[in-house]
């Protein structure tokens, strides 16, 4: 047998092998990045097309899996991957790299306990409600929190907020409720606002306002 017959015989099986590798892989891979943060439970597939629900778990012993099994498919060489098949996903995007890390439009509808994820204060807050995450590219978005809530104040809700990204520039405003949240950001990453209660709310929200951050003159200012 030749040499390049040999090699054949060693790369073919490879290949397949390598082509067939089951969505577990994928699973770990995720788990082990995000320090089991994000898990895919129940994984089915091959690495490159499958499906599995999604559990975040920002806190240890505190996963939130959200309802019904994604979809993904993969492709490296066309340098993109898509994902859809899940209610939480109410629009079907995909993730590009081509050059550069971009997005399709889409659209999420996800449970606010999923920013725990972002650590304290938001970790400690333990939010309710639901995130409507909706973007036309990687540089542009829309995070409306409805019927936000917190177990740590008696309030059923404290409000509705918004923050929006544009380009590298975020800012958060509330749409109404008696926890009145502005904010801004030049770079992208650390927002900078202030907190205040509506008279009516300030003292079930006293507790929370102190959370946030220090109080100067009645308002919470905050920085993450």
């Amino acid at each position: 047998m030749t040499r390049a017959g040999r090699f054949a015989l060693i790369l073919v099986p490879l290949v397949t092998a390598l082509v067939a590798a089951p969505a577990s892989w994928v699973a770990a891979a995720v788990a082990a990045a995000s320090d089991g943060r994000v898990r895919l439970p129940d994984a089915e597939g091959v690495w490159w097309r499958g499906s599995a629900w999604l559990a975040l778990a920002p806190v240890p012993g505190a996963a939130v899996t959200l309802p019904g099994r994604f979809r993904w498919t993969l492709a490296p060489l066309a340098g993109g991957l898509a994902l859809d098949g899940a209610p939480w996903i109410v629009q079907p995007f995909a993730v590009t790299w081509r050059g550069r890390f971009d997005l399709t439009p889409g659209a999420l509808r996800l449970p606010a306990a999923v920013l725990s994820a972002f650590g304290p204060p938001l970790a400690t807050v333990r939010p309710r409600g639901t995130l409507d995450i909706v973007w036309q590219d990687a540089a542009h978005a829309t995070i409306d929190w409805r019927d936000a809530g917190t177990a740590l104040v008696a309030l059923p809700r404290v409000g509705d907020y918004r923050l929006e990204l544009a380009e590298q520039r975020l800012r958060l405003t509330t749409l109404k409720g008696p926890l009145l949240l502005t904010g801004e950001s030049q770079d992208g990453r650390r927002l900078t606002g202030t907190a205040r209660s509506e008279p009516e709310a300030a003292a079930q929200l006293a507790n929370l306002l102190t959370l946030l951050g220090p109080r100067r003159d009645g308002i919470t200012h905050f920085r993450y």
